[in-house]
């Protein structure tokens, strides 16, 4: 199975000479796959290490970060701040501490082009990360679109197969609806069915707070943190399960998330933040005095405990990580919650600017 909402699927040609020197992906794949070995090897048998850790993306996926971050922040190592290749480009321009990178004049030509961020930008983040400062304002008023009725979003997914539970948290003017958590889930293994109809149940729930609104004459704003998954699987959902009961139209759900109703969260932090440890809401969030109440919260966390709660494996449904992850929703809506309520409040006096670092 190719997903459930891709457009096409590509065949490449593995043996066609594509890479440097007329190579083919094969030999590219055996060159890399045996320089990897040697690298095993070196570290198995006690040799001169023939790596050595850098931080990349995928390194908040890894189960070896915590062995590579020992060492990294050991050597206080420039990729601690900046990633992937500018932490090499860095690196080869003699910028290969943290230490190095904050002593730089934000204001002065950079050692090296960046491509990930700005020079400024990276010299004030390792300024930041010498202090242990999570996040500095990059502005100096914030700026968070607020509402009189306001509702904080998240979706869960399977991967690739559906998007299972769409949790939201109702706060602020009344609209005949009780304030809180309430979840919209199907419990059918995916891909069911039974989706289409907790999609339709939901967006018929947040179509009937914002109709609610309007009727009062109250400004009405839904929040996300990250739009891309919500976007993804708010559009796909729709042109799966067209026609069904319930379902919004395509363009139903284009002209709401393309409208000031629809606001994410992520984008504001990413604008009005610097963020020396990662922008991601399980970073953020405790800043704002947010706390999971699970401590092994997470999304991979949460795969796991879907397969359990539907059964996947062969086992009976578990209803234990059915209320785990409805907790787990929860948490994540309130937690968007608490951030913007925080990102509005006078504690942003207290929080350092980025021009004072």
């Amino acid at each position: 199975m190719v997903g459930m909402d891709g457009d096409v699927v590509v065949w490449h040609d593995l043996e066609a000479p594509t890479w440097p020197g007329g190579r083919h992906a094969l030999a590219e794949y055996d060159s890399r796959f045996s320089d990897r070995l040697a690298v095993a090897a070196a570290a198995v048998n006690g040799a001169t290490p023939l790596a050595r850790p850098s931080r990349i993306v995928e390194c908040r996926s890894c189960p070896w970060w915590p062995v590579c971050e020992e060492d990294l922040r050991s050597a206080r190592d420039v990729s601690l701040v900046v990633r992937g290749e500018d932490a090499v480009a860095l690196r080869k321009a003699g910028v290969s501490t943290v230490d190095d990178l904050a002593a730089l004049d934000p204001q002065d030509e950079p050692a090296t082009p960046l491509v990930g961020m700005l020079h400024a930008d990276a010299v004030i983040l390792a300024r930041a990360w010498l202090r242990d400062l999570t996040v500095v304002r990059r502005v100096p008023y914030m700026d968070v679109p607020r509402a009189d009725v306001e509702v904080d979003v998240d979706m869960e997914s399977f991967g690739d197969l559906g998007a299972y539970m769409w949790g939201c948290w109702l706060s602020g003017a009344d609209v005949g609806e009780e304030h809180g958590y309430r979840a919209f889930a199907t419990w059918d293994p995916l891909p069911s069915d039974d989706e289409a109809r907790s999609f339709a149940e939901f967006w018929g729930w947040l179509t009937g707070i914002r109709l609610r609104a309007r009727a009062r004459g109250l400004t009405f704003r839904a929040y996300c943190y990250n739009e891309l998954a919500e976007n993804r699987w708010l559009i796909g959902s729709a042109e799966r399960f067209k026609g069904r009961p319930g379902i919004p139209t395509v363009g139903q759900v284009k002209e709401f998330i393309s409208s000031d109703s629809w606001v994410d969260l992520f984008g504001i932090v990413q604008d009005q933040f610097l963020c020396a440890h990662g922008k991601g809401l399980k970073t953020i969030a405790p800043v704002a005095g947010f706390a999971w109440r699970d401590p092994e919260a997470g999304g991979e966390n949460s795969m796991r405990w879907y397969r359990d709660a539907v059964g996947m494996d062969g086992a009976p449904p578990n209803p234990a990580q059915r209320r785990r992850l409805l907790e787990y929703n929860e948490d994540d809506v309130r937690a968007t919650h608490t951030l913007r309520e925080w990102m509005t409040s006078d504690a942003m006096n207290n929080l350092p600017f980025a021009g004072d670092l």
